[in-house]
């Protein structure tokens, strides 16, 4: 598995598949916009959100869907938000012209510690969809639903404009 890289998502790809699955977080605006890691999966590239660190991390625990950075020193990864992502709607990312050095900095620890626990990241990812596509309630209830946003992220053309009513 190659090293992981920070993405960010194309706005227009996020509000697509929130048409489609409620569940899909939006961006939260154009400043802080969400990251998260890729890697292939099941023949698709699939998008894990990273949060930033906030006080009531240190009291959640890790599960199939949840992935704490560093005891939730450096926030955690949420595989139940995580998304199918088409080719065209991923946007590199550059740490080192991120202007608020804080974030820069959590930035970079955050993702030299996902490249080390590559593995764990995989099996989370693993045991929260195919918990999700086994019917756990918890997981469903709480999940995007894959398989719909892998049909969507297939017929995404980034070029569609909606048309104006």
């Amino acid at each position: 598995m190659e090293n992981l890289k920070i993405y960010k998502i194309e706005d227009k790809y996020i509000r697509y598949l929130h048409g489609v699955d409620k569940k899909v977080q939006y961006n939260k605006d154009a400043k802080r916009p969400y990251v998260g890691v890729v890697f292939t999966f099941g023949g698709f590239k699939y998008f894990v959100p990273m949060e930033s660190p906030k006080p009531n991390h240190a009291n959640i625990k890790s599960g199939k869907h949840i992935l704490r950075l560093k005891n939730g020193e450096y926030g955690l990864l949420g595989f139940n938000n995580m998304i199918p992502v088409h080719k065209d709607a991923l946007i590199s990312f550059d740490i080192s012209k991120e202007p608020d050095v804080k974030y820069r900095n959590l930035l970079k620890n955050q993702i030299q510690l996902c490249n080390k626990m590559k593995a764990d990241i995989l099996d989370h990812a693993q045991k929260t969809y195919f918990g999700v596509l086994n019917g756990n309630e918890f997981l469903v209830k709480i999940s995007c639903d894959f398989k719909k946003l892998e049909k969507a992220s297939k017929n995404f053309n980034i070029n569609y404009t909606p048309k104006k009513k």
